[in-house]
Parts: C-alpha cells; sequence; structure tokens
C-alpha cells in the first residue's frame, strides 16, 4: 500500500497565492497524484476569462493550478515540403495572443506571434486572444464562422488522467473528440498538436445599418432567411452586434474573407478602441441601464438617443490585414476593465433561427428590461466533432448576451434569465460552457431550470461520461457543486469517498504572477 504524501512532495513546484504553476509534464503529473493519494481536487486555470465557479471552487481540498515554463512553449514546428502546412506541438499554456493579466505573457511569446513568424496561421480566432490555448479549446471557444473550426487543424492532444497517466489521443478516435470540449474533466491538457494552414490576411466591411436593412430584416414571410443565408453561405466571417432598444435599434455588420498575405494593409480600427471613447461609453451603458429599468416610453426614447451616436449610420470602414489582428479585433477594445462584460450565450441547429429569433423579438419588444443597454451578439460556428461542443452534429447559430458589469440596476443573472426562461424550452438549445450558466434549481419567471434541461441536448454526453469515469475514476478534476451537477456526474458512494485534508501551500517566489486578479474577471 502507497504511504500516503506530504506537501513536502510538492514544495518544488512554484506556487503563489494558492495556485501551483507546474514548469512540464511530470511536475504536472507530481500534482496529480498528490491529489489522487491525498484526495484533493484539482483544477486547471489559464486566463480566467470564464466566470470563476466554470474554473475553480472554494475548496479546501483544491489544487488549483496554471500551466508555465516548458508548458508555454512550442516543442517542435515542422513545415512540410510544399509549405502547404505546419505541424506544431504546442505547450497547453501558451496564450494565443498577448493576456495583459499576466507579467509573463508578452505579445513575442504568443502562439498567434510564433506561428505567424513561420508563415501560419490558425483558420479561425475568438474576438479576443487573451486565452490559453486549453482553456480556448476546453470551453467551445469557435469565433464567427460556418467555413472554419479549431477542430479543423488539432491533430493530437496530450493530458494528464486521474490515475496520473500521460495519455494522448490523434484526430479520428473516440478519446480525441471526448477530451477536445471537456472543461478539464478528463485531467490536465499539458499539449496540443495543430496542423496548420499557410498565413492569410482578412479583408471585409464593417457597417452600421438600422435593423430592417440589415441581416436581421425579415422576409415577406416575416422569417430571417436574409440572416440564415447571410450567416451560413454568404460571409467566410461574420459578426453581427444587434441593438434590440426600441429606439435604437440598429445592427454594426462585421463581415470578412481570407486574401492573400501580400495585399495591401487597411488596418482595421475598433469602435472603442480609443480610451476615450470607452469611459464614455462605460458612463453612456450606466445611464442607459438605469433607463432601461424604469421601462417609461420617454425613458425609451431617452436610452434610444444615447445609444445611436455610437453607432451612427452610413459609418463604415473597409479593412484588410494579417489574421491575428482582424479576427480577434476587440482586443483593441477595453473590454478587459473600463468596459468589463459578462456574457451567456445560446447556440442551436441552424433550422432553429426563425423559432429563436422570432422569440428573441417578441421578449425584447415587450420588456425594456430585456431590451437592455446594450448588445445582442449573432455568430455562426461549423459543426464541431467534440463530443460536448455546442455545435456537435450540426452547424449552430447563436446568440451572445452581454451584460456590462458596472451597470447599477439589475444584475447579469437577472439580465440573462429573461432569455433562459424564453429560449431554454427550445428544442436543440445549448449553453457556452465558458460562459454564464443558469442556476440550478433557480425560477425564471415560471421556468425552473434543471440540469436535465442542458443533458438531453447532448447525444454524445452518455460517451462522454463513460469516458471521463475510465480518466478520473476518483473524480480529482469535478468540481461537484458546479460540472458535477450541470453534467450529471454521479458522485462516488460514500463507501468510495474519504475524509478530505487540508492542504498547506508553499510559495518559492515573492508577488504574483497574476495581476488585478483576473481570476475573478466576469463572476459577477
Amino acid at each position: 500500500m502507497t504511504a500516503a504524501r506530504t506537501p513536502s512532495d510538492i514544495k518544488h513546484i512554484p506556487c503563489n497565492e494558492n495556485i501551483y504553476y507546474p514548469q512540464n509534464v511530470e511536475e504536472v503529473k507530481a500534482l496529480v497524484l498528490f491529489a489522487k493519494e491525498n484526495h484533493y481536487l484539482v483544477r486547471a486555470v489559464g486566463s480566467g476569462h470564464s466566470p470563476k465557479p466554470s474554473i475553480y471552487g472554494e475548496n479546501e481540498n483544491e489544487i488549483k493550478l496554471c500551466l508555465d515554463g516548458d508548458l508555454r512553449k512550442i516543442d517542435s514546428f515542422e513545415i512540410n515540403e510544399s509549405k502547404t502546412s505546419a505541424t506544431v506541438k504546442v505547450g497547453a499554456g501558451c496564450y494565443l495572443g498577448l493576456n495583459p493579466a499576466d507579467r509573463k505573457s508578452t505579445w513575442e511569446n504568443s502562439f498567434n506571434k510564433q506561428i505567424d513568424d513561420k508563415g501560419f496561421a490558425l483558420p479561425i480566432l475568438g474576438t479576443i486572444s487573451h486565452q490559453s490555448i486549453a482553456g480556448c479549446l476546453q470551453t467551445s471557444t469557435s469565433g464567427g464562422s460556418a467555413k472554419h473550426g479549431l477542430a479543423d487543424v488539432i491533430e493530437e492532444f496530450e493530458w494528464v488522467n486521474g490515475l496520473g497517466e500521460v495519455c494522448r489521443a490523434k484526430k479520428g478516435e473516440e478519446n480525441f473528440n471526448a477530451v477536445g470540449v471537456s472543461m478539464g474533466l478528463l485531467g490536465v491538457i499539458t499539449h496540443v498538436t495543430f496542423k496548420l494552414p499557410p498565413k492569410f490576411f482578412v479583408a471585409g466591411l464593417e457597417t452600421n445599418k438600422e435593423t430592417k436593412d440589415s441581416y436581421l430584416e425579415k422576409d415577406e414571410k416575416g422569417n430571417y432567411s436574409k440572416l440564415n443565408k447571410g450567416l451560413f453561405e454568404d460571409n467566410e466571417y461574420i459578426r453581427l452586434s444587434w441593438f434590440p432598444q426600441k429606439y435604437a435599434d440598429r445592427v454594426n455588420e462585421w463581415t470578412g474573407y481570407q486574401v492573400s498575405p501580400d495585399s495591401n494593409v487597411t488596418p482595421y480600427h475598433h469602435p472603442l478602441e480609443s480610451e476615450a471613447v470607452a469611459l464614455l461609453a462605460g458612463a453612456v451603458l450606466i445611464i442607459a441601464n438605469q433607463l432601461a429599468t424604469i421601462g417609461t416610453e420617454l425613458a425609451e426614447r431617452l436610452l434610444g438617443l444615447l445609444i445611436k451616436p455610437f453607432v451612427m449610420l452610413g459609418d463604415s470602414q473597409e479593412y484588410c490585414d494579417v489574421w491575428y489582428k482582424t479576427l480577434p479585433n476587440d482586443d483593441q477594445a477595453h473590454f478587459d476593465h473600463l468596459i468589463s462584460l459578462s456574457f451567456s450565450e445560446f447556440w442551436y441547429p441552424r433550422e432553429s433561427i426563425d423559432t429563436v429569433m422570432h422569440a428573441i423579438e417578441e421578449l425584447v419588444t415587450t420588456n425594456p428590461e430585456a431590451a437592455g443597454n446594450f448588445v445582442i451578439e449573432i455568430y455562426c460556428a461549423k459543426q464541431s466533432p467534440f463530443y460536448l461542443s455546442p455545435a456537435e452534429g450540426h452547424d449552430a447559430f447563436r446568440v451572445d448576451l452581454c451584460w456590462y458589469d458596472h451597470n447599477r440596476q439589475g444584475n447579469a443573472n437577472r439580465y440573462f434569465g429573461f432569455f433562459w426562461e424564453k429560449l431554454l424550452t427550445i428544442p436543440g438549445s445549448r449553453l457556452h460552457w465558458g460562459k454564464y450558466l443558469p442556476h440550478i434549481g433557480e425560477k425564471y419567471g415560471d421556468f425552473e431550470f434543471t440540469p436535465e434541461i442542458l443533458q438531453k441536448n447532448y447525444p454524445k454526453l452518455p460517451d462522454f461520461l463513460k469516458i471521463r469515469e475510465k480518466m478520473d475514476p476518483d473524480q480529482i478534476f469535478v468540481t461537484p457543486d458546479y460540472w458535477g451537477l450541470y453534467l450529471g456526474i454521479p458522485a462516488l458512494k460514500k463507501e468510495e469517498s474519504k475524509n478530505m485534508t487540508n492542504i498547506t501551500f508553499f510559495s518559492t517566489k515573492k508577488g504574483s504572477v497574476l495581476e488585478n486578479n483576473s481570476l475573478m474577471r466576469n463572476e459577477k
């Protein structure tokens, strides 16, 4: 029988503010084996961009880790003879772009910069690039395209499972499809191998329109055929930011397509890239939030007058620039502090567009508080092979709700609740795992949320759970009051559980790698 280990067994691993920073795969194994033998939970954090409860809990018996050292570096870079692709193995803790909350993160050591320097690219990115590679993949980040997906360019995953074993799975294998979007529940992702295409530029147009003249224009039958075609057929990349307030009623349309990297550069400029404009927008959002909760005709008119100057009709810009600047164009804005936002995002099969949009239209026209003070973003995503991807089995239509964290009236749970009540009963409804989820057992209007509402819409969930149980039989990666409940992971029987003991964390250096408590971001 193996003797119980002590905290001194992991003292050699850097630790700051109760977060361990393993430098290599062996140190990840050491943390996992310590947790297994001493009955602790293990949760990994990247940039901390997701709501805190989805990353880790508040249990004393929990080891938190953030990949560092070799696990943020490119391990190998092999270019094929024709130079049409590159196979790249990289530590899963490497940030895609610059993470301003991490002192060690620089543009030079970002994944995007390093692969672009060698002439290659990722085909799609989310609207920001602060995330670590593992964090981005594990929570189903997908950008805005029905023609490109990150799963297309992933060749292999490497991870340490709950038994302390180093596992690998290649494209097409069952474990590959299970681990791709798994929220850290199969283990700690340590390396990802990509097969990357040559670098490219993205050219396109951003313009502001009245809703009736935009992709949200309804056809003669009152349906959203133009939106359907725009998302899934006409555009390589697309994102719509809809201001649904009665007297705003405008849409910012951003569309793009790949062009040669030898094209002339015309930089993209985000509407909120100026700090002064972002500060003004923040003040306007606070006032607009108060007006939205009043709900009178006068308040709605005033709210529209405040919003319209930020979405002036006729304002447009053509752009053409390198992929890592154009695809994550929200990197230019001040969404980490001045315009701090929380999100909840719905995913549906393409054929549900009309049902979903009619339901939202009814909600925002009858409830000014649901119309809110900011945008509803509309995207698409390419079908994914990953079992728990919200796009598993079909291309997805996506509705992203945005809550301004500095609003004075209401809260994120109440605002999102208007939509959860209205939309979660629509067949096929799924939610983005890295954004806000309904509170289990809470009522939103007449609707009470239960985990089964989400579970029934993931046909591969039983397969995922079988694999998860093999990978982590002691449930050291499962936060029981969050992922255990949302995914219906059966708790261990009492005779299988043991009393938890406290752990003493040892710090090997002073000062925090993470600034501004970034792990708390989007918690509100």
